[in-house]
């Protein structure tokens, strides 16, 4: 008697737990909160780290007498990732340092190169890609949008998405969404500059498990 009680108690413990968690909800994976200017974004270029980045550099020759490498970092890259923004001051060529690896953004040539960031987690994992903005074109100016992400240690650019004679620039808006918006620069030179909002453009979106460009803009190509 007292082994079926006991089989009787198990059954109605199994029966409890398991209708526990048929009604728990499930939790959904919480992104980090995007990281990004609001409307400009002032780039100051310094000497942290170059050197480290020009040991490590290969395959690049500039063809600029003048042409001096530089970090331009924002802070707020710098204080929340591991990531490091490298910039030649002649060729615009531009680079990502990252977990002692150097990744080339995307052709910079007759361009500004690289001309705002972003941090995102776009899908969610709990670690930072980064987003950026960069130009380049001789005789017809073309901006992309490009990120990195850190899992597969990969570059992705937009490439059949360009805007055309003009710049772009990432922002973040009061819902924390990821936004693209087409940009004024004021120059000092191409390391040191500041980047301005000018019309909004679109957003970037994590859907059907890749990031999505979503460009509502008519004058984008």
């Amino acid at each position: 008697m007292k082994k079926v009680q006991s089989i009787i108690c198990l059954a109605f413990c199994i029966t409890i737990s398991l209708s526990a968690c048929s009604t728990s909800p499930i939790s959904e994976k919480t992104a980090l909160d995007t990281l990004a200017p609001e409307s400009e974004l002032t780039i100051t270029s310094s000497d942290t780290q170059v050197s480290d980045f020009l040991e490590k550099m290969e395959g690049f020759t500039t063809y600029y007498d003048t042409d001096e490498c530089y970090n331009i970092t924002p802070d707020f890259v710098a204080d929340n990732s591991d990531y490091s923004i490298f910039k030649y001051s002649s060729s615009t060529e531009s680079f990502i340092m990252y977990d002692g690896e150097i990744y080339s953004i995307g052709t910079c040539s007759g361009g500004f190169g690289i001309t705002s960031m972003a941090l995102a987690d776009l899908n969610k994992d709990g670690t930072y890609e980064l987003y950026y903005t960069f130009s380049y074109g001789s005789g017809l100016h073309r901006s992309h949008v490009g990120y990195f992400e850190p899992i597969n240690k990969e570059i992705h650019v937009f490439e059949d998405d360009a805007l055309l004679n003009s710049d772009m620039i990432l922002t973040v808006n009061n819902s924390g969404d990821l936004c693209v918006n087409s940009a004024t620069l004021d120059m000092d030179d191409f390391v040191n500059f500041t980047i301005k909002t000018k019309d909004f453009m679109g957003t970037l979106d994590f859907e059907g498990n890749q990031v999505i460009l979503n460009i509502t803009q008519q004058n984008y190509e």
